[in-house]
């Protein structure tokens, strides 16, 4: 049956009141948020700060020494002031990124098969390489795992270590492992390059998504470790081998900044809400390009288990997880951008203080060209993503296989039903 149009807009008619709540925060509060956010830098130093919030174990965020040496969180991108046209963003982002590799991942799935009477489901990651030269030099490539029925069932529990069921979430976590895998991968491969002079500029991972794995929080203890330890890996080889990585999130509904600014003034917003740190920052900017200056990412206990093993050197990053937001149009919303706090720690390329602000200023350069998210993820999602044609190409691929090697592959009742009534 088609979706029923008349009960959904009834529906919706009947949640007005909420769904306009919730996109309208009370103008009140934000100004209020607001004004705090202006008077943080000369009311409290960053020592000040921490002392502060010592008994917090997540107090949202903390300070770096950037806000001391600035007058406002908010970092001006003053070279956008005279821009009138994407044009003259596109002549400025070309002209920084010349010759910057910069390298994007990305992954798709196809989910287990329900047709035939084996689980299997694929995954892939897809990575770019954009070396910005002239001679539009880009690196790209696939690489795909397949999942078996022991990759994609969990059994029912302690009580019954026999029976197995399909769990869909479990090929999110393969596919997040495997990407994983492909960053690490390139990561040492980028180092490989740079050490032999191969590369001209420092090269740049912008991953697809947050560092900060709080999404994993819910979800089962062994499941959750296996995310925690893909991204430590990660981070683990950014630091080892001293190639950046920023974890890119577009459109960010994060609220460390207010959930700081909370407790620092607690007789101003111990009543109230904790909003969208975009909502009230994106007043404070300038139309293009600003951002605000670094902070320590406190936002909850996923944080703290960010440590693994690399190389036989062990890492912890629980307070060196980093923040800013980023303002690139279209749209009123903000970006974020999570890093390891090495980058603010190591000295930059000639031009730039620390390898943080080379960073962050041609990864600004980057969505430039891409309107609004960066051209080199962009061109990585393109290539990961599997559409229906290509489960459609993989479920073929997967019966033309079975009666090659005489594999007692047999057709789901249901799903034979479904496919015969749709001839």
């Amino acid at each position: 049956m088609p979706l029923d149009k008349a009960g959904v807009a009834t529906a919706l008619d009947a949640n007005l009141t909420s769904i306009r709540s919730y996109l309208e925060d009370d103008e009140d509060l934000i100004d209020r948020y607001r004004a705090a956010f202006h008077r943080l830098p000369q009311e409290y130093t960053p020592e000040e700060i921490h002392a502060e919030l010592t008994s917090a174990s997540y107090p949202g965020a903390l300070p770096t020494e950037a806000l001391e040496q600035r007058e406002s969180l908010v970092d001006p991108h003053h070279e956008s002031d005279g821009w009138e046209s994407h044009e003259a963003v596109n002549d400025w982002a070309r002209d920084l990124l010349i010759g910057v590799p910069m390298l994007a991942t990305d992954g798709s799935e196809i989910p287990p098969t329900t047709r035939f009477n084996v689980p299997l489901a694929y995954v892939q990651a897809a990575w770019c390489l954009n070396h910005h030269l002239p001679t539009g030099d880009l690196e790209r490539a696939r690489d795909g795992q397949l999942l078996g029925p022991m990759d994609v069932t969990r059994t029912g529990g302690e009580d019954d270590e026999e029976y197995r069921f399909v769990d869909g979430s479990l090929v999110g976590l393969h596919r997040y492992e495997h990407e994983a895998a492909v960053v690490v991968e390139q990561i040492e491969r980028l180092a490989t390059a740079h050490d032999a002079g191969d590369l001209e500029r420092p090269p740049i991972v912008c991953y697809d998504g947050p560092l900060v794995v709080s999404f994993a929080n819910p979800l089962r203890p062994e499941a959750r470790d296996r995310y925690l330890e893909a991204m430590s890996r990660i981070l683990a080889a950014s630091q080892h081998h001293e190639v950046p990585v920023v974890g890119y999130v577009a459109g960010t509904n994060a609220n460390e900044l207010a959930k700081m600014t909370r407790l620092l003034m607690p007789e101003e917003f111990s009543e109230d809400r904790v909003i969208p740190d975009a909502r009230i920052l994106s007043g404070m900017m300038s139309p293009w390009g600003d951002a605000t200056v670094p902070f320590v990412c406190r936002r909850d206990g996923s944080v703290d288990s960010l440590e693994t093993t690399y190389e036989g050197r062990d890492f912890a990053f629980g307070r060196d997880i980093h923040f800013s937001y980023l303002k690139v149009p279209p749209g009123a919303g903000l970006d974020r951008l999570e890093f390891p706090g090495w980058m603010l720690r190591r000295d930059g390329p000639e031009g730039y203080e620390t390898l943080y602000d080379y960073v962050i200023t041609m990864v600004r350069a980057e969505a430039g060209i891409g309107r609004g998210y960066p051209e080199v993820l962009q061109q990585a999602d393109t290539d990961a993503v599997l559409d229906q044609r290509d489960r459609n190409e993989f479920l073929r691929l997967l019966q033309n296989w079975a009666e090659a090697n005489d594999v007692p592959l047999e057709w789901n009742a249901k799903a034979l039903s479904k496919e015969l009534r749709r001839r």
